[in-house]
Parts: structure tokens; C-alpha cells; sequence
């Protein structure tokens, strides 16, 4: 079968590696040079290392990410905690989420234990434990309501559920649909003590996705970058592939002001992995006010803020950190985690659900993250900023509200041959690498069944 895929994110790769390997004939298209979608990065050109468009965290439950990445051969990129790990610093000082090797959810329970809480919020953590393990499933509910159905105070959700929420979700409690929230804490905390442990990438994230594009282009796929869809024509109910603009690929070609060409690719089923503002205006003009194309106007994004800084030297002497009552939620020492000791000092600052954040000047977001750094760690007070990055992706995932979720489709669309791809479609998760990856299997397994 020959198939098209749109987009080179994590849902478009993971689409097309599948159905490459059960030999198909797959032509990838890629609007821009760079792989990667939504997750990628690119190499600083004054430091010399990665900076990926927002720090994106995986966990120990990712399986169908790992699965991916091992056919890939790329596991060597891949950096797990033994046991899941957070620390956090406020102004009282440094606390630790430090989960021991217990069977789940015991792991999680001897972790909150130790976290310096007052007994009032380990005792409501309890309470959102048992909830979660055998309660309902908060169908409709915003976060914020669970929470108070389920006796979560003020301080709780300051000290423990807010941040996490709002990192896993992209979106506040008082926005976000319970559901997710909910299917992720089963997820990761209540069936494998390792599913819950972090993973971090060694490289950008750019590098995972250049290897995944080796290895199917490997087995017989084409990748076409700068290749731009524009249309998928529909014959008689069903696709007959894909109209493209191949732009100049070449630096020398773009310093010439190549001429973009008009590409056709043939195809019997083409998978449409590309963010849901981009889908409708790629079918006709006819289909755009039927479902499932008309709901995804009414997906609404949500942003992420991250700030790239580098000091003169080590302040942070811990990879990830959670900054409490601050503006920058987390802070990731960049270095440490490529493998690099000594200064400079890269760090990531990341703030989401960014929606005020995403408005401010780059000026006073870099000094919102230096504050932060002389608020908690007294060695700044003898360190100096060198240089300095933001980036903010207005629409980095889907906002992820109760409404949403009765708009998110499935792969399989009213036309015959198209399917849909994309963490913002239902695979049951919040917008993450997993859903992504999940989400590209279900459009190839999908398209295969015809």
C-alpha cells in the first residue's frame, strides 16, 4: 500500500516507522528542515549545545515511546532515574519527592512520607491516592473540582498537586480536565514502581528524531523536508494522496531563492499528523464543516514560556528542580544532563500553561529567572549571566479542558483512506510524547485495516 504521512513530530514518525516496517510504501512529508514537530531543538550557535523549544519530560510508563526508540537504536540517548526522584526548594528550604524501591504504590506512599509536608497534606495526599486507586473516574470535572471532591486543601495543592498538574497537563487545575490528570497518576504511580522514575534525554531532542528518520529511511522510507502539504485531494469519498510545495532544501538553494516546486504524492491512505489548527484547510473545502473537522476549530491552544540561561559558573547542583511560588516552575541544568561537568552553567527554565507569561518581554523574563536563582541558591550571589535565550510556543499543546476531550477524534476519519494523528486526538492522555507516539501507531494500524 502506498501511504503519505504529514508531519515529522513524534506522531508522524511513529506512523510511518510502523507501516515502513510492515512494508508498505511510505513517503514522509516534513514542512521544515528540522524534524520533530512540537518537541524539537536546535544547536546554540554561541554555546554550541542543544536548546529544545521547551524542556519535555518523559516517564518510565512512556512504553509505546520506548518501544519506538529501541527499534530505532536509540536507546543510548535515553537517561532514566533508578527510582523517581524531585526535589523542590521554596523559601524554608529543600525538600525531596525520593521514592525508594518498594512495589507500586507503595514506592509512592514511603516517598510522600518523607516529603517535608505538614501531616494535613500528607493526609489529604492519602486521600487523593485512595480516590484514585478506587474511586470514579472524574468524567466533566475540571481539576479543581476533583480536588475539592476529594479533600485536597489549599496547601496540598500549592506544595504537591499545582505544579505537578500544571507541568503534566500544560494547563492549570482551574482549566484542565480531571481525567487526564487522573489516568496519568494511575498510570505512573499505581502499576510499576519504574513507571514512574523520569527520563531525560542526553542530546535535543532533534538528535532522537534525526536517528528515528535514519533508521526509516533505512528500510526503504522517503523523507521529504521543507516538502509543505497543501491539500489532500478526495475522489469520490476517498483520498487520493497529497498536493505539496517542495521549497529549497539546500542553504545554498535558500541563498539563491530556489523557486518552491509543486509535488504530488499517490497514495491509498495518507495520515494527517500535524497540529489540529492545521487539518481542515488541508481537506475540501466541502468536509471542513463536518465532523470531526469542525470541532477542531474549537480546540483552543495553551502555551509554554522557557527561558535558556548560562552562567559563569555551577549554581544549580541538581538537574531538575522545582521552584516553588516562583514564576519559573522548574529549572533543568541542561549541561549536567548532556553530560558535561563545569561552566559554563546551562540552564532551562520552564513555565507553563504560560499564558501571561508568553506577553512579557524577553528582558523581563530572564530577570523572573534570575530572580529565582538569587531567591533560592545563595552561589548565585558570586555568579554572572553570560548569555540568555526565551522561547515561547503560543500553542505548545492543546488546552486540555473538559470540553476538549469530547472534541479530541480517534485515527479514523468519514473519509475513506485519511486518518488522524497528533497528541490532541484520543488516545487518552494529555498532550505528551506518549500520546504522540500512541496516536501514530493507532493512524498506522488503522490505515493497514483499511
Amino acid at each position: 500500500m502506498k501511504v503519505a504521512v504529514i508531519g515529522a513530530g513524534f506522531a508522524g514518525l511513529a506512523a510511518a516507522v510502523d507501516l515502513q516496517e510492515r512494508r508498505h510504501q511510505v513517503t514522509l512529508l516534513e514542512r521544515r528542515g528540522v524534524l520533530g514537530g512540537r518537541a524539537t531543538s536546535y544547536r546554540d550557535a554561541v554555546s554550541g549545545e542543544d536548546v529544545d523549544n521547551g524542556t519535555h519530560l518523559m516517564v518510565g510508563a512512556y512504553a509505546a515511546t520506548f518501544d519506538l526508540v529501541r527499534r530505532a537504536g536509540a536507546e543510548d540517548l535515553l537517561l532514566f532515574q533508578n527510582d523517581l526522584h524531585i526535589d523542590y526548594v521554596d523559601d524554608r528550604g529543600w525538600s525531596s519527592l525520593d521514592c525508594p524501591p518498594l512495589v507500586a504504590p507503595l514506592h509512592l506512599l514511603a516517598g510522600l512520607l518523607g516529603l517535608r509536608l505538614p501531616w494535613a497534606v500528607r493526609w489529604q495526599a492519602l486521600r487523593l491516592w485512595l480516590a484514585a486507586r478506587f474511586g470514579k473516574p472524574p468524567l466533566g470535572l475540571t481539576l479543581a473540582e476533583y480536588f475539592r471532591r476529594t479533600g485536597q486543601g489549599a496547601e496540598a495543592r500549592r506544595l504537591l498537586w499545582d505544579p505537578l498538574a500544571t507541568a503534566i497537563l500544560n494547563e492549570t487545575p482551574e482549566r484542565a480536565a480531571a481525567i487526564l490528570f487522573y489516568d496519568v497518576y494511575r498510570e505512573a504511580f499505581l502499576t510499576r514502581r519504574d513507571a514512574s522514575r523520569l527520563v531525560f534525554l542526553r542530546r535535543g531532542y532533534a538528535e532522537l528524531h534525526e536517528r528515528l528518520a535514519r533508521y526509516f529511511q533505512h528500510r526503504g522510507g522517503v523523507l521529504c523536508r521543507r516538502a509543505l502539504a497543501e491539500a489532500i485531494p478526495v475522489e469520490g469519498g476517498r483520498v487520493a494522496g497529497v498536493r505539496y510545495l517542495q521549497r529549497a532544501e539546500t542553504r545554498e538553494d535558500i541563498r539563491r531563492a530556489k523557486e518552491a516546486v509543486e509535488g504530488f504524492v499517490d497514495a491509498e491512505a495518507v495520515v494527517a499528523a500535524v497540529p489540529w489548527n492545521a487539518v481542515p484547510a488541508l481537506v475540501p473545502e466541502r468536509l471542513r464543516g463536518q465532523p470531526p473537522f469542525a470541532g477542531l476549530a474549537r480546540l483552543a491552544g495553551s502555551p509554554i514560556v522557557s527561558v535558556e540561561m548560562w552562567l559563569d559558573r555551577a549554581v544549580v547542583n541538581r538537574p531538575m528542580v522545582g521552584l516553588r511560588d516562583s514564576e519559573m516552575e522548574w529549572v533543568f541544568d541542561k549541561g549536567a544532563i548532556y553530560g558535561r561537568a563545569g561552566p559554563p552553567q546551562h540552564l532551562a527554565f520552564i513555565v507553563s500553561a504560560a499564558r501571561r507569561a508568553v506577553e512579557r518581554s524577553n528582558q523581563e523574563l530572564v530577570a523572573s529567572a534570575e530572580a529565582a536563582l538569587r531567591r533560592y541558591f545563595p552561589a548565585m550571589a558570586r555568579a554572572a549571566v553570560t548569555r540568555s535565550l526565551v522561547l515561547r510556543e503560543a500553542d505548545a499543546t492543546f488546552a486540555s479542558d473538559p470540553e476538549a476531550e469530547a472534541l479530541r477524534p480517534g485515527p479514523v476519519t468519514p473519509v475513506r483512506g485519511l486518518y488522524l494523528a497528533g497528541d490532541w486526538t484520543a488516545t487518552g492522555l494529555p498532550a505528551t510524547i506518549e500520546g504522540a507516539v500512541r496516536s501514530g501507531f493507532a493512524a498506522a494500524r488503522a490505515a493497514e485495516a483499511g
